[in-house]
């Protein structure tokens, strides 16, 4: 099994068998999507970098033309200290990317990436299992409102950044008139937990069965949450996904991969950035 914990920092910064070809339902979208964070993502040292940059004279005049070239646009000189520092953020997280193109998930999944959000996609005996996530929102909050110690450089406070996006596992099976659908999640308290007994590192919140003839999944059908459910069909429910595929070894690399397509991300995000506040 691939360490859980594997990600990727930051240097200077701190989601189905049966989907169809067409756009994701409304519904999965809502599943994907993680409860709000409590924090803001952490930039490390954007703000040593950035506060030694605040200086008075860079917030003094917010005109047009503020560097007297006389083009008419708006950009000022705090712009102009806004690119540079984000050109440095983009070199260094450029350094530090542990993938240049995203890891492959072992058992013969196939990949589908359309921005934020992924599909692995598997058959197996005639049917059909299909793994959907988003990125967005998977970093867990990071922040323990402890103060740095006196002569600890900030570098040694950043921590390690690992993307833990829910999912969604839909199962189809040969005659492709319902699926069933379960939706999981990375439990923040058993994140990074090591422990001699082997634990589920994921879990799974809710199940469901949905039409693969509707366009869109049917919110009347009934949805069974796990929270009051018995141990023993829990754990039936456990094994039925590691028969297909879907157990700590994916959830390992899903994580890894998910973290993977997140920096990339990120690192796309800062140069549209930068282009946007560059532009005129």
């Amino acid at each position: 099994m691939l360490p859980f914990r594997c990600c990727v920092p930051r240097a200077l910064g701190s989601a189905v068998s049966g989907l169809r070809p067409a756009a994701p339902s409304q519904q999965l979208r809502q599943l994907l999507q993680p409860a709000p964070r409590l924090f803001a993502r952490p930039f490390g040292l954007l703000s040593v970098r950035a506060g030694s940059a605040r200086r008075t004279s860079l917030l003094g005049q917010r005109g047009p033309c503020a560097c007297g070239c006389g083009c008419g646009a708006l950009h000022t000189e705090g712009d102009k200290a806004f690119v540079e520092f984000l050109s440095d953020e983009i070199k260094e997280e450029k350094k530090i990317q542990k993938h240049k193109s995203l890891p492959k998930v072992s058992g013969g999944w196939e990949l589908e990436v359309k921005g934020t959000e992924a599909k692995l996609v598997r058959k197996v005996a005639g049917e059909k299992i299909t793994v959907t996530f988003n990125i967005n929102n998977s970093i867990p909050p990071t922040f323990d409102g402890e103060e740095p110690s006196q002569g600890q450089k900030v570098e040694e406070q950043e921590p390690e950044l690992t993307s833990t996006p829910n999912f969604v596992v839909e199962v189809t099976k040969s005659d492709g008139k319902k699926a069933l659908v379960l939706d999981c999640h990375y439990p923040e308290d058993e994140v990074g937990q090591e422990e001699e007994e082997e634990n589920d590192i994921f879990s799974i919140r809710e199940v469901s069965f949905q039409s693969t003839d509707e366009s869109d999944w049917n919110d009347t059908k009934y949805t069974l949450n796990t929270d009051s459910l018995d141990w023993a069909l829990y754990d039936h429910l456990m094994d039925f996904l590691a028969d297909r595929g879907v157990d700590n070894t994916f959830a390992d690399e899903l994580v890894e991969l998910s973290t993977a397509l997140e920096h990339q991300e990120y690192i796309a995000f800062l140069e549209d950035l930068k282009s946007f506040v560059k532009s005129q």
